[in-house]
């Protein structure tokens, strides 16, 4: 039986994709090769990294017979900057890898075979993101910004990014001229010193909204930065410093200092939403809308007069702001203090029905039980859409003592934790039926789907 080893230089067919999109290979031993920017078919050179029982994780080297699906990168950066996994393929190769995906978790975690329906492409391949945000780090002894290798904190710097398009590169510019000029120095992870953490910025509709994250102080001469900007794109944006102290993996910090007020609005299906640099919104607006749109649409379909939604991971409820305007009645659920608050500000700049509107501050899994004991006369809908780490067990868990019928649209950005929570809900719970499983591809270039699941539980009365 063949042995490997960490250093082995090997030449592998590739005969399938994994959950990355990666080339997947395998041995008559039951080896199976991992190799990253590698397309079915191909017949690649690799270098072994690593060794794990029967797996084998890989470098690519050299394509030795390149798939008629392989394309150039426009990006010069790629694939060392950590930013794209797929822009090696051509995009309905992307499509496909990514439904084949859904279709392997469900069997695996959900233990089933189901139709997944064909992935809904993004109309724009690049150039969809409206909000990016880049660490520091020092190249060449210069102030650089980009995005981390993969599984490494090195900096790959860039001056521009396709999936963002254009609109970036000003930015990038401003700051790159204001941190050089003013000596500024880079924050370090190991030694905790050093100044300039990230640049976030985000497109909206009138305008952008730009943050320097720091450690610990105000920077030097902000007004400086300011005025780079000014130069560049003219008066609308909004800026701020954030300062970060805190060890962790988020990215804005405890506070948030406004250094140029500029009010910011998005258009959401029509609504009108102010924007800080606190809000969260999809990265890709129109994949955005066709999601909201489709959620609405089928519940508008089922619409009855007792029909209740709750939506259990809010946000600032639009779409319930959408369902209210067609006179059903929304509750929504978030636990995050500020989001609340920018949900009852939303309802007051579009002037949503109170009667019909209520946003509720707090624990999903606590209140859902409340709201269900309050309304035992109305038809449930609930929706979930939480983040990639998916749903609480404990908000699932209080989804399965509902007693009445109720249907569920769970709309998730990872469908690990998709079919994870989908199984949680269906044990001992035979009556739970999906309806459809749709994805959307929110994120081109990368490995990551956006999925709508409809789930309905009947005759538990």
């Amino acid at each position: 039986m063949a042995e490997y080893k960490q250093g082995d230089f090997l030449e592998l067919v590739i005969d399938s994709y994994g959950m990355d999109g990666e080339g997947i290979a395998h041995d008559e031993n039951g080896f199976t090769f991992f190799v990253p920017y590698a397309l079915k078919s191909e017949k690649v050179k690799v270098r072994v990294t690593y060794v794990k029982r029967q797996l084998i994780f890989t470098i690519l080297l050299n394509v030795i017979e390149p798939s008629s699906e392989r394309i150039k990168p426009e990006c010069n950066r790629f694939p060392r900057c950590g930013g794209c996994d797929l822009l090696h393929m051509q995009y309905k190769t992307q499509l496909e890898i990514k439904k084949q995906n859904i279709e392997n978790l469900f069997k695996k975690n959900v233990m089933l075979n189901i139709k997944i329906e064909d992935v809904e492409p993004s109309e724009l391949e690049l150039g969809y993101r409206n909000k990016i945000q880049l660490p520091f780090g020092t190249v060449n002894n210069k102030v650089a910004v980009g995005f981390y290798e993969k599984n490494s904190h090195k900096i790959a710097s860039i001056t521009k990014c396709f999936l963002h398009g254009e609109w970036v590169e000003p930015f990038i510019k401003c700051a790159l001229e204001y941190a050089n000029n003013n000596n500024l120095t880079v924050y370090n992870d190991i030694t905790k010193k050093g100044l300039l953490r990230h640049l976030v910025i985000r497109k909206v509709d009138n305008g952008y909204t730009v943050v320097l994250v720091t450690n610990r102080e105000l920077p030097p001469n902000i007004n400086k930065f300011e005025q780079l900007i000014e130069r560049e794109i003219g008066s609308t944006f909004a800026l701020y410093v954030s300062i970060k102290q805190k060890q962790d993996n988020v990215i804005l910090g405890e506070s948030m200092i406004e250094i140029r007020k500029y009010d910011l609005y998005a258009n959401i299906l029509g609504l009108k939403m102010e924007v800080n640099p606190f809000s969260f919104l999809q990265l890709n607006n129109e994949i955005r809308d066709k999601i909201y749109n489709y959620v609405i649409s089928s519940i508008l379909k089922a619409k009855k007069d007792n029909l209740l939604v709750i939506d259990a991971y809010a946000g600032i409820g639009a779409i319930g702001a959408k369902l209210a305007q067609n006179k059903i009645k929304v509750v929504n659920i978030e636990i995050v203090k500020e989001a609340t608050q920018d949900a009852d500000r939303f309802k007051i700049i579009n002037n949503l029905d109170n009667d019909l509107i209520q946003n509720i501050n707090g624990d999903a899994a606590i209140e859902i039980p409340k709201v269900i004991d309050s309304n035992q006369d109305k038809q449930i809908i609930i929706i979930l859409d939480p983040p990639r780490k998916g749903c609480d067990r404990n908000v699932l868990e209080s989804i399965k003592k509902i007693k009445t019928d109720y249907k569920i649209y769970y709309i998730s950005c990872n469908p690990a934790t998709l079919t994870r929570d989908i199984q949680i809900l269906k044990e001992n719970n035979d009556s739970l039926e999906i309806e459809f499983v749709k994805p959307y591809d929110m994120f081109p270039q990368t490995s990551h789907v956006e999925t709508i699941v409809s789930l309905t539980l009947k005759n538990q009365k």
